[in-house]
């Protein structure tokens, strides 16, 4: 009578290939949440081109004066009428990052329609007041601050919304934040933004 040998893996090789996949998957999920964050920064970074371009398009329609808006961050009715009302931007998800997760600063139709978006417009009518702002758009921003396409090419037109305190969108750097400028170049700040403002 010949004996038959169960085959099949004992406990300590289990271990081992479960230890061996929890290594690797150490190594691969930071990786991949790097990498879903690098191409969301490349969609910011078109966002912003796109917005520039429709701004231009205005000024270009306009005396060389890009739109107007009452302030530096929400509610930017003016801004949305002025470039999608007018027909130079078609597509409402423009004017989010994707990386942002704040409620009130993310995509959704809701903020699309109340005039709230996810950048901050540096062409813009009132002191900006908000408190959460950094102080130094509070105390030392000149307003108006009214943009024209015949200025030097190293002002800023849009970026991400960064506030006092506060991490911004782009999670892997701290104080990151993409912005372009009139000539329609983004850059990326990544620690403290106020240092790059023009």
């Amino acid at each position: 009578m010949s004996k038959r040998f169960k085959s099949g893996f004992t406990l300590v090789e289990l271990l081992v290939v479960i230890g061996i996949i929890s290594f690797l998957m150490a190594l691969i999920v930071p990786a991949l949440g790097r990498a879903r964050d690098q191409s969301k920064l490349i969609i910011c970074r078109s966002n912003q081109r796109n917005l520039l371009l429709g701004c231009l398009m205005y000024a270009s329609e306009n005396d060389s004066r890009l739109p107007v808006d009452k302030q530096l961050h929400n509610t930017h009715t003016g801004l949305i009428e002025s470039l999608s009302g007018g027909g130079y931007i078609q597509v409402s998800k423009i004017y989010y990052c994707p990386s942002e997760k704040a409620d009130d600063l993310k995509y959704s139709e809701d903020n699309f329609r109340n005039g709230n978006i996810g950048y901050f417009y540096y062409s813009f009518s009132d002191r900006p007041t908000d408190r959460y702002l950094s102080t130094f758009f509070l105390k030392k921003l000149p307003w108006p601050r009214l943009l024209s396409d015949m200025m030097k090419d190293d002002k800023w037109v849009f970026s991400d919304s960064w506030f006092s305190n506060m991490p911004t969108a782009h999670r892997w750097y701290k104080k990151g934040v993409n912005y372009i400028t009139l000539d329609g170049s983004v850059h990326m700040v990544k620690q403290s933004p106020k240092r790059e403002f023009n």
